[in-house]
């Protein structure tokens, strides 16, 4: 038997403003700062992948534990900068897939939630049109039977021998 009303904890108005002004910040923040990159530019930039994020690691390693080394036409300052900006963007984005699963978890339940309610509420208006003969009902249930195109088909092929 499906579980009934999986969203049990529903979001207060004070969640929802301080949830939305939080990410407005946030958005705020990185449209500021970030670069605004076209698709051809961000495929083309992209390109540095995971045995790559080793290199720069490891030259990171260099920079710090052996200065000497550096190559003085590198801008340590700013490559710093850059490793520090990824390394926080990184962390970041885990946070954001964390928070799109729970949303995407709330959403879910809800919808799933509506939907079992539609239905119940469709059998209902069935029930009370066959039995109680009250106005109204007929109409709702014309307007809801669109939304289950094989209703009535299965009886009609059944009853002409199809």
């Amino acid at each position: 038997m499906p579980l009934d009303n999986l969203g049990k904890v529903h979001f207060t108005n004070p969640q929802i403003q301080d949830i939305n002004e939080s990410l407005d910040t946030a958005f705020q923040i990185l449209s500021d700062m970030a670069i605004n990159l076209d698709s051809v530019e961000r495929r083309k930039y992209a390109k540095v992948g995971e045995q790559n994020k080793l290199l720069i690691n490891k030259v990171k390693q260099f920079h710090e534990s052996q200065p000497g080394l550096r190559s003085p036409e590198i801008d340590w300052v700013e490559f710093e900068k850059d490793y520090h900006d990824r390394t926080q963007a990184s962390q970041m984005l885990a946070k954001i897939r964390s928070i799109e699963t729970l949303l995407m978890n709330v959403k879910i339940a809800g919808d799933y939630d509506n939907y079992t309610d539609a239905l119940k509420d469709y059998k209902y208006a069935k029930y009370k049109n066959s039995f109680a003969n009250q106005t109204g009902y007929s109409g709702k249930i014309e307007a809801l039977k669109g939304f289950f195109p094989k209703t009535g088909k299965t009886k009609k092929k059944k009853e002409n021998g199809k």
